[in-house]
């Protein structure tokens, strides 16, 4: 099915919300309701060494998921697949937020209750996610050296992912080509992994809620420039060579010539060199950041991603 907004974002970026998930409690369901549905039952330890009952299901691309004990039911799906049957499509913010109405009409028909409308409904997890029509691999190279707070960086081929010390993803750049194994309009695309219970976001200045009604086209893209301010995705990314004065300037002569040699060597490796510890690795992306570099581009500079107001 063709996405009903490509066309319009064919020849710039496009926000939208990929993966999300909602929930939302319902003290008058039960697991024997939606047993007597089709519903999988299964049961898992808990932290106080009593089983937690779930009842599981997956409608229309939507997997839902209800707890006996906590009364709570989630839904989670990819908006773009839930709405065009092809994750790699592209949505404007009404038809994202059709999208998450959609999840909760799917809710209803799988679980036989007219669930609380949307408004009601909190957001557990969202995917920010924005696409460019540039080729990606030199802005992965390049992100190799970017880092996030409170991450680390891992690259692999088609992606450069920014992994907390729980092992969740918080951040994501990657070649969605590459990814579907087919061409697509906007290849190039920046992901951000918001968990709002969990981790405070901060929107104008406030902290980002978890309601639906929190959760809007603006907040979506400010959380993405935040995101590439911090990576260096909004600025040239400089060479090696573009950014030799600037390291000795803020690093002193004797640093900063180490820190450059040390990046002249990284163009043989496609990244940092790989025998320095993870502990070394970590302190020269420091010593870029404090210098003003978030990302490098080994082979020349690269312009900037725009991102339209």
């Amino acid at each position: 099915m063709a996405c009903p907004s490509c066309a319009r974002f064919a020849l710039e970026g496009a926000n939208m919300l990929d993966t999300v998930r909602l929930t939302v409690g319902v003290p008058e369901m039960s697991c024997g309701d939606l047993q007597r549905r089709g519903w999988d039952r299964t049961t898992c330890d808990n932290a106080n060494g009593r089983f937690d009952v779930w009842s599981t299901c997956e409608l229309d691309d939507v997997r839902l998921h209800f707890g006996d004990g906590f009364k709570w039911l989630t839904a989670e799906t990819s908006i773009p697949k839930l709405m065009t049957g092809d994750n790699a499509n592209l949505l404007s913010w009404d038809d994202c937020r059709r999208g998450m109405a959609r999840v909760r009409e799917v809710a209803c028909d799988a679980s036989g209750f007219g669930l609380p409308e949307l408004d009601d409904w909190n957001v557990t997890r969202f995917d920010a996610l924005w696409a460019w029509g540039v080729s990606p691999d030199a802005y992965i190279a390049a992100l190799r050296f970017a880092k996030l707070p409170r991450t680390q960086a891992r690259g692999y081929g088609s992606s450069v992912d920014w992994v907390t010390r729980g092992h969740r993803i918080r951040a994501r750049f990657y070649d969605k080509t590459a990814e579907v194994g087919d061409v697509v309009t906007l290849p190039a695309r920046l992901e951000r992994q918001v968990r709002p219970r969990r981790e405070v976001v901060r929107v104008g200045g406030e902290r980002l809620g978890n309601s639906t009604d929190d959760l809007g086209a603006s907040s979506v893209k400010e959380i993405l420039r935040d995101c590439m301010g911090q990576l260096g995705l909004d600025k040239p990314i400089p060479s090696p060579l573009g950014v030799r004065s600037q390291l000795v300037d803020v690093h002193g002569r004797r640093r900063g010539s180490n820190l450059f040699r040390v990046l002249l060597e990284s163009r043989e490796y496609g990244t940092l060199p790989p025998y320095l510890s993870k502990q070394t690795q970590g302190r020269y992306r420091r010593l870029l950041a404090q210098a003003g570099v978030r990302a490098l581009s080994l082979d020349g500079e690269l312009p900037p991603l725009p991102m339209p107001e």
